[in-house]
């Protein structure tokens, strides 16, 4: 079973982050984070998965796929 809540070391592990960087997306609230103690940093990796899982691209297929959609549904193509 693998942790939920991890320390920051463990964290800069997860994300293949170094420790700089981890640092300055806290201190500008760019991750989500717990801070219990006011020193201490630690985060939940479900809500770390939900932030390296954000802004998904589609792929050129997906993309040409919702062309074509949109094409058909004004009229412009007809089959």
């Amino acid at each position: 079973m693998q942790k939920q809540v991890l320390n920051f070391n463990e964290t800069c592990t997860y994300l293949e982050l170094s420790q700089s960087h981890l640092y300055k997306l806290t201190s500008t609230g760019a991750i989500p984070h717990y801070k219990p103690n006011g020193k201490k940093l630690y985060f939940q990796r479900e809500e770390l998965d939900q932030w390296l899982l954000r802004n998904r691209m589609d792929s050129h297929d997906e993309i040409e796929q919702k062309a074509a959609d949109y094409l058909i549904s004004k009229g412009s193509v007809k089959l």
